[in-house]
């Protein structure tokens, strides 16, 4: 039996709630082959089942250049409890500087796995820099590099150099809800952090193309969208939530719409995606990155033909127009393709399998 210790330092919901998620499901099942632990941060955002084998630590927040970045003593008793415990397996599910300590220190006796969810850093960010130094240490430092999406396997050895045999690919997971009922209000939500990346301009002139839809903008905004973003709060179709929103209210903006749309300029893959599903909302997207990988085309959501705008309006008049029948039909389809696709309890299998 391997004993596993599951690891995020990010103050990030849904990066918690993939390694809590996990950690949860397999602790559960009681398996033979997998000694399932966990460790995250000491004020997580998302629920985490309390067991022996839940470790919460207090640590820098993500990626973890602050000034708390630099308590020695806290990380030096967050080693020893690892190296006490011996794990087989650490797996990394975020990018995170004390990350790059623990591997350091810890990689003899521990076969260390990195997940990195951005393999190309988005043009505008921020935080493109830090992740992309970040992507070039871990995939120094980590034995294997795990991906969410098949798209960019060849891409961490053209960018960073590992070799093939060191990459290895698992679907993203989330805990799943039950089933919800559509709200059937004809209203689409944009969902998340606004970064130039996400096609703010992109979401303006769609919204003033279909003023007879209602448009949920739900998210942070970055500097560089804010003048497309005080744009878009003059449309009277557009209503705005940009202060930090809690788990019950992001639940209720996906429970309150019917369609998740997602006209980025470029991404890798989405996890806004996933939550629709969760909630049994498709989505309607440009075709890029790999998200092209997350969306059944026609069946969980709809795929358009990157930056063309004009198919994304006609696409959205048209499902907005879709009978009641019809779109249960569809949101029914959505929240299967994704409990089979993204659950936690369904991906069990193919993250051991890749830890193994």
């Amino acid at each position: 039996m391997k004993k596993v210790l599951l690891v995020t330092f990010s103050d990030n919901a849904d990066h918690q709630d993939i390694t809590f998620g996990m950690f949860e499901s397999i602790y559960t099942a009681n398996r033979d082959d997998c000694d399932i632990w966990t460790m995250g941060i000491n004020t997580p955002k998302v629920s985490v089942m309390a067991t022996p084998h839940t470790h919460l630590v207090d640590c820098p927040k993500r990626p973890g250049i602050e000034k708390k970045t630099f308590d020695i003593k806290e990380l030096h008793r967050i080693i020893k409890w690892i190296k006490s415990e011996q794990f087989d397996v650490i797996f990394f599910e975020t990018l995170h500087v004390w990350n790059l300590a623990i591997m350091l220190c810890c990689h003899k006796k521990t076969v260390i796995f990195q997940m990195i969810h951005d393999v190309i850093p988005h043009q505008g960010d921020k935080q493109a820099k830090s992740v992309d130094l970040m992507n070039k240490a871990v995939c120094k430092l980590a034995d294997f590099i795990v991906l969410c999406n098949q798209k960019y396997i060849m891409k961490v050895t053209e960018i960073y150099g590992v070799p093939q045999n060191r990459v290895r690919f698992v679907d993203m997971w989330r805990r799943f809800p039950k089933y919800t009922e559509p709200s059937y209000s004809k209203r689409a939500l944009f969902f998340g952090r606004m970064n130039p990346y996400k096609g703010v301009d992109n979401l303006l002139e769609i919204a003033r193309e279909c003023p007879e839809i209602q448009f949920d903008v739900v998210g942070r905004v970055e500097p560089q969208v804010q003048e497309q973003v005080d744009e878009l709060k003059t449309l009277p179709n557009v209503t705005m939530n940009n202060e930090y929103v809690t788990d019950a209210e992001m639940a209720e903006a996906f429970i309150k719409a019917d369609w998740i749309v997602l006209p980025y300029s470029s991404a890798t893959q989405s996890g806004v995606v996933i939550d629709g599903y969760r909630y049994g909302r498709p989505s309607i997207a440009f075709s890029v990155g790999a998200i092209t990988e997350q969306i059944n085309d026609g069946v969980s959501g709809f795929l358009i033909p990157e930056a063309d705008k004009v198919a994304f309006v006609e696409r959205l008049k048209a499902t907005t127009d879709m009978g009641i029948d019809e779109y249960k039909k569809m949101s029914i389809a959505a929240y299967e393709y994704g409990v089979r696709k993204y659950s936690a309890e369904g991906a069990i299998e193919r993250f051991v399998q890749v830890i193994s």
